[in-house]
């Protein structure tokens, strides 16, 4: 099993479409497996019945109980990418579940400005119906500012996916996370997918990209058709932005995504993660030893 993230409007429903042109893959819409094991969790941890037991002799029992929800639930598929963008800070109760470390992310970038502007041009698309935030915080839509500013905000539709990255990095390192540019996704097909096919150790296939087809579904409706997951089906091609915003905007989301962008470009994690370039070394080599 491996796992679909990144941020929202950068391929991933693309990308889902084409591993499910692999007959040996199964890629899931966005999916609540991770929710239905924190709820199995929570009540391991939280009901009095479950409590009134020994659990942690029963600990064994319990992690294959949960790791015999993902075999069954997954049992007539080989190669399962489950899409979900909270995987990346939860890996480690997947490791445990699982037991062992197989498991690899597939992280998709896009340009954070095209990101927003994606998410704008769609807002304004729609304008007949509010963000599903809205009633609760109508006035972080009231302006373009505003919007942009919500967009963004700390623990928000964008900024989340890169703060759980960045916590996925400091616990994990990033041997087991591929990044994925949607540029290279609708421009350079082919060769991303064999890279896909490498990093989880699977035969290379020569896809047909000619023949593209919707194989996952979600109802866009759920979210007032703000965040839509369909494909245009035929050829993959690129998408660029549909709203260019005043250069004022534009600064300030590059340097608000500073530290993503020269991981994902020059493979250095060190401002994402808050640190200098040397501090970051230093960190590397407390953690390889530790590692020994």
């Amino acid at each position: 099993m491996h796992i679909i993230g990144g941020l929202p409007r950068a391929g991933t429903t693309l990308a889902c479409q084409l591993l499910s042109m692999n007959e040996n893959f199964h890629c899931t819409p966005t999916s609540a497996i991770l929710d239905t094991l924190k709820v199995m969790r929570s009540n391991f941890s939280q009901d009095p019945t479950w409590k009134a037991q020994d659990r942690l002799k029963l600990m064994e029992n319990f992690r294959q109980g949960m790791n015999g929800f993902l075999e069954g639930f997954f049992h007539d598929k080989d190669v399962v990418f489950d899409k979900c963008r909270g995987w990346s800070n939860h890996i480690s109760l997947l490791d445990t579940i699982r037991g062992n470390t197989d498991t690899k992310i597939i992280w998709f970038y896009r340009n954070p400005v095209e990101i927003i502007g994606s998410i704008e041009s769609q807002y304004q698309r729609t304008i007949l119906l509010e963000n599903p935030d809205e009633q609760a915080a109508p006035g972080a839509f009231a302006t373009l500012d505003r919007r942009i500013g919500t967009f963004m905000n700390d623990g928000g539709i964008v900024s989340y996916p890169v703060e759980i990255l960045r916590d996925f990095i400091e616990m994990n390192g990033s041997d087991r996370i591929l990044i994925v540019k949607y540029f290279d996704l609708t421009n350079n097909t082919q060769a991303v997918l064999d890279t896909i096919h490498e990093f989880i150790g699977e035969p290379k296939k020569s896809y047909d990209l000619t023949r593209l087809k919707q194989a996952t579904f979600e109802y866009d409706g759920l979210y007032n058709y703000k965040f839509p997951h369909t494909i245009k089906e035929g050829s993959v091609k690129f998408k660029p932005a549909d709203v260019e915003f005043p250069t004022k905007y534009v600064n300030v989301i590059n340097n608000k995504y500073a530290g993503l962008n020269k991981f994902v470009f020059e493979g250095d994690p060190s401002m994402l993660l808050g640190l200098s370039e040397e501090e970051y070394k230093e960190q590397q080599i407390t953690l390889n030893l530790k590692k020994k």
